[in-house]
C-alpha cells in the first residue's frame, strides 16, 4: 500500500514538473512569435517607384477610400507590431489644395510601410509673417504628448515618388527629400535639411529644435543644418534614385531679407533659441478623419 502511494506521488510530481516545463516553453515560444511579428521595414506591399497623383480630390472621397485611417489621421497596423510611432508634421496656411494632394499620396504610402502614424497639420491661424520653424517646434511638443518615437517635418508641397522612402526614423536626422524635380533631382548642397526630414527625439532635442526667429521664406533650414553640424551629428539620406519628390507649383512666400544676418550666429545661438525658448498659447486641436488640425497663434 505504501509502495503504491509512493509511486502515485512520484507520478504526480513528474507530471507537475512536465507541466511547468511545458508552460515555460510555451511562454518562450509566444515571446519569440511576438518578436518575430514586428513589422518589416521593407514590407512586400511596397512597390518602389510611384507616379504621384497631382489631381485635387475631396476629403470625402479620401475618407471613403482610405478605410484604414482612424480619426485624427491615425493608423496602427493590425497584423504586425509597428517598429515606430511616427508623427508627420505639416506647416500650413491657406494651401488646402496642396494639403489634399499630399494626403491623397501620403496616406497610402504610410499604410504600405506598415507604420503606426498620425498626421498633424500645423496651421498658423494668425496674420503674422509665416513662421515655419516655430510651427514645427509647437507641433513637435504637441505630438510628443501622444508618445511618438519619430517625427517627420514635411512641407505641404512635396509629394514622394517612391514608397521605399521610409518614413520611420531608420537613422536620425534623416533628410528624405534629397532629390526634388525642381532641382533636377540633384542635391543642391550637402548640408541641406529642408523639405522633408525625419528626427528621433534625442537628436532633435540635442539641437534644441528649430529656430523661432526666422519668418517668411528662407534661412530656417540652413539654421537647422548649422545646429546639426555644431552638435557633430551626421545627416543621413537614401540614395538619389529612391529619395525623389515632386514639388507642387505655388506662389512663394515673401523672402526673409534678414536671413543672412541671422545665420551668422547660428552655431552658438542654437543653445538659447529653439525649444528651450519657445513660448506659445495652447493651440486649438481638432481631430478630423484624415488629419489632426493644430491651429496655432505664433
Amino acid at each position: 500500500m505504501q509502495t503504491q502511494r509512493y509511486i502515485w506521488a512520484s507520478f504526480v510530481t513528474v507530471l507537475g514538473l512536465s507541466f511547468l516545463v511545458f508552460c515555460s516553453n510555451l511562454t518562450l515560444l509566444t515571446s519569440e512569435q511576438e518578436d518575430n511579428n514586428i513589422c518589416q521595414k521593407y514590407p512586400k506591399s511596397l512597390v518602389g517607384t510611384v507616379h504621384p497623383n497631382l489631381t485635387d480630390t475631396s476629403y470625402k472621397d479620401m475618407e471613403f477610400r482610405f478605410t484604414w485611417v482612424q480619426t485624427g489621421g491615425h493608423h496602427t497596423p493590425t497584423r504586425c507590431k509597428p517598429w515606430e510611432r511616427v508623427a508627420i508634421l505639416i506647416p500650413f496656411r491657406n494651401r488646402n489644395n496642396h494639403l489634399r494632394i499630399l494626403l491623397n499620396n501620403l496616406h497610402p504610402i504610410l499604410y504600405r510601410q506598415q507604420l503606426e502614424y498620425s498626421i498633424y497639420v500645423l496651421e498658423q491661424a494668425d496674420e503674422k509673417p509665416f513662421n515655419r520653424g516655430k510651427l514645427f517646434n509647437i507641433g513637435y511638443l504637441e505630438a510628443k504628448r501622444d508618445n511618438h518615437t519619430c517625427f517627420v517635418f514635411h512641407d505641404v508641397d512635396l509629394i514622394p515618388e517612391n514608397d521605399h522612402i521610409l518614413y520611420g526614423c531608420v537613422r536620425s536626422p534623416m533628410h528624405l527629400s534629397r532629390a526634388v524635380n525642381t532641382f533636377n533631382y540633384k542635391l543642391p548642397y550637402k548640408t541641406l535639411l529642408g523639405g522633408v526630414a525625419a528626427w528621433k527625439t534625442r537628436e532633435f532635442e540635442q539641437v534644441n529644435g528649430w529656430s523661432n526667429l526666422f519668418v517668411n521664406w528662407g534661412g530656417e533650414d540652413d539654421d537647422l543644418s548649422y545646429r546639426t553640424i555644431a552638435n557633430k551629428l551626421s545627416i543621413f539620406r537614401f540614395r538619389n534614385s529612391v529619395a525623389r519628390y515632386t514639388m507642387l507649383e505655388h506662389r512663394r512666400t515673401p523672402v526673409n531679407t534678414a536671413r543672412h544676418r541671422q545665420l551668422k550666429d547660428s552655431y552658438t545661438r542654437y543653445k538659447i533659441d529653439g525649444l528651450s525658448s519657445l513660448v506659445y498659447q495652447s493651440p486649438k486641436i481638432q481631430r478630423y478623419q484624415l488629419f489632426t488640425m493644430v491651429s496655432i497663434n505664433t
